[in-house]
């Protein structure tokens, strides 16, 4: 079985890097050359949660440099480059293959209108890591991967890529794969939408009272967006159902989302959100396709997202170098939403 991993990231790399080590023949794929040159000199080399990891796997530039299909490709690139890239390598499938997805948000729900006919399985990763300034992946929260059918692909699919990962990224197999992905977007809103307006790593995000307010007003917004769709939230792995959060009917009693919210900052304190990431290296954020997806879809629907639109307000602001990432924009965003 061939396997391709597209965009070698804290996501992908530690994909690569795991399924390299059980033996599948996998092929890493980056348009950055420096990535390119880095793994073919030294292999993978990962550590921290999921143990230490240094296995020889290929890459190159682009998938096309390469003969023959795949069986299985595995997208990992950013949000706003998601379209463009599963268009690309689509037809590098072999007839049976399929394409997994594992993004931050909901972008690929569009994609798959169009290209129905493209075995494609969505996945939402529990796990945390990033790449450290050796070019080393470090795996910060441990997590599994849970994935589901977006189009015409089957049980026994979704079985196969259980078998691929497995042991070392356990798999969950859920059939409501798209409340999966928006309880995972709206997670994503709270933590790397906060953290990209602040700058602050998540245990002291979440250990400010203004932070987790803000944080129960995110997912409030995009669960009341959720249900206006008709989706239904899942919780995914060993994450807490996000509608739990919220300021409505439902939601824990206030005591009980704060203990939680602190727990998380605890045991995960020193993760620095991807936003935060990005605009410390200069890169475009992916807030439209997070914190946006929802405004986008409140402003469809006729819902208020006040907080999530000024996240997206703040962050680009900051993007443009016209505002800095402190705690002190938390505060405003505060006081807009009281108005």
């Amino acid at each position: 079985m061939r396997i391709a991993v597209i965009g070698c990231g804290g996501i992908g790399g530690v994909v690569a890097g795991i399924l390299g080590s059980q033996e599948s023949d996998v092929l890493c794929v980056d348009i950055n050359k420096d990535t390119v040159k880095r793994i073919n000199d030294r292999g993978i080399r990962l550590y921290g949660k999921k143990g230490n990891i240094n296995t020889s796997v290929r890459a190159v530039s682009s998938i096309g440099d390469e003969e023959g299909e795949f069986d299985v490709i595995v997208i990992t690139v950013k949000s706003m480059v998601l379209r463009d890239v599963f268009e690309l390598n689509k037809d590098h499938l072999s007839n049976d293959g399929l394409i997994l997805t594992l993004q931050n948000g909901i972008e690929i729900l569009d994609i798959v209108k169009d290209f129905p006919d493209v075995k494609t399985v969505a996945g939402a990763v529990g796990y945390n890591s990033q790449i450290d300034e050796k070019g080393e992946y470090i795996v910060t929260a441990q997590g599994g991967i849970t994935i589901g059918n977006l189009t015409t692909g089957s049980d026994e699919d979704l079985l196969r890529l259980k078998n691929i990962f497995d042991p070392g990224i356990l798999i969950d197999i859920n059939r409501n794969i798209t409340g999966v992905l928006w309880s995972k977007l709206l997670i994503v809103c709270g933590v790397t939408g906060l953290g990209g307006c602040s700058g602050l790593r998540l245990g002291e995000l979440l250990g400010h009272r203004e932070a987790r307010q803000l944080f129960y007003r995110v997912v409030t917004e995009g669960a009341s967006v959720s249900k206006k769709l008709g989706i239904q939230l899942e919780k995914f792995g060993r994450a807490i159902n996000p509608e739990k959060f919220g300021d409505h009917k439902g939601g824990y009693p206030i005591f009980a989302r704060y203990l939680l919210l602190k727990l998380i900052g605890i045991t995960r304190q020193n993760i620095k959100a991807g936003i935060i990431l990005d605009i410390e290296r200069g890169n475009r954020t992916e807030v439209d396709f997070i914190n946006g997806a929802v405004v986008k879809a409140g402003m469809a629907l006729g819902i208020d997202t006040t907080v999530n639109r000024e996240i997206v307000r703040v962050v680009k602001e900051i993007e443009q170098g016209n505002r800095r990432m402190t705690k002190g924009n938390l505060l405003e965003i505060m006081e807009l939403n009281k108005r």
